[in-house]
């Protein structure tokens, strides 16, 4: 059975793949860098939209379903208790996507994300270098009154002299070329866009007409404000359940019952050729999915 996932119309395609030399002398596939991404998309007059990505976006929000056969046969193996066979592969493929889910969110946590060495989060570590925390401690350190040691307050650097989270350790191990794709996310709530539920034709003509509509709006005056400008990507109520909002616990079925299929992201403008403007899409605000 093949996998139940979006096909080659679906906006899953808009996500660029890498191949890359794993253990073992295997050669797979993994998620470009980020900074590699970038879409054309046609509007017109001759102009062209280029949307390229910053802050991890793609990583955090932009989500596929599983393309590992193996993890749908195995939730398959286990729902016996269907008799439909459609229905069971189906079945299979949600448990699978939920699982996965989890797992990227998981990532995301303190566990995952705080350094390996000396348990302190990214913004300790100033370029993923040495680790500029500072503690105070309560002893003796040598100081004499009345010819008698004193307790006194100690300041101490933290001795970690680089930034590496088990995350990204273990995807160093594994040879993938971004090592920490989620680098400074630990917040374990996220609004994923689900890219196999939308097709990709209308996900380019949202993204198309949200930019057109605010770039002729502020373009040239009063102008594209340099801290971004929020845009509503709606995709419409033939594609509710698109969005989800997830959390550790959170039922796949339950999210998509929400029915979002609305997010409002944050977008900067990066040149001023009016003829190919460079969008950069940064943040997602969580608190605005409708």
């Amino acid at each position: 059975m093949p996998l139940k996932i979006g096909d080659s119309q679906s906006s899953r395609t808009l996500v660029p793949y890498v191949k890359y030399n794993a253990p073992k002398n295997l050669t797979l596939d993994t998620r470009a860098d980020e900074s590699t991404i970038e879409w054309s998309i046609s509007v017109s007059g001759g102009v062209t939209y280029l949307i390229r990505f910053s802050q991890n976006f793609s990583k955090k929000h932009l989500h596929t379903s599983t393309k590992k056969l193996e993890h749908v046969q195995a939730e398959y193996d286990q729902l016996g208790h269907i008799k439909d066979d459609d229905a069971r592969w189906a079945a299979a493929q949600e448990a699978a996507d939920e699982k996965k889910f989890h797992r990227q969110l998981a990532h995301r946590s303190l566990n995952e994300q705080r350094c390996k060495t000396c348990n302190h989060p990214i913004s300790d570590h100033p370029g993923s270098g040495k680790c500029m925390r500072k503690t105070q401690t309560l002893g003796f350190h040598g100081q004499m009154k009345n010819g008698k040691p004193v307790k006194s307050m100690k300041e101490n650097e933290c001795t970690c002299t680089a930034y590496l989270a088990p995350y990204a350790e273990k995807r160093r191990d594994q040879g993938k070329p971004t090592i920490n794709p989620l680098l400074g996310a630990t917040a374990q709530t996220n609004d994923l866009i689900w890219l196999d539920r939308i097709p990709r034709a209308h996900f380019e003509k949202v993204i198309q007409e949200s930019l057109r509509k605010r770039y002729n709006a502020v373009v040239p005056n009063p102008g594209w404000d340099a801290k971004g400008e929020h845009i509503e990507w709606d995709f419409g109520p033939a594609n509710r359940g698109c969005i989800l909002k997830f959390a550790t616990g959170t039922r796949l079925a339950d999210a998509k019952a929400q029915g979002h299929s609305c997010v409002e992201v944050l977008i900067t403008l990066d040149n001023k050729d009016a003829t190919r403007p460079i969008f950069t899409v940064c943040h997602l605000d969580g608190k605005k999915t409708k």
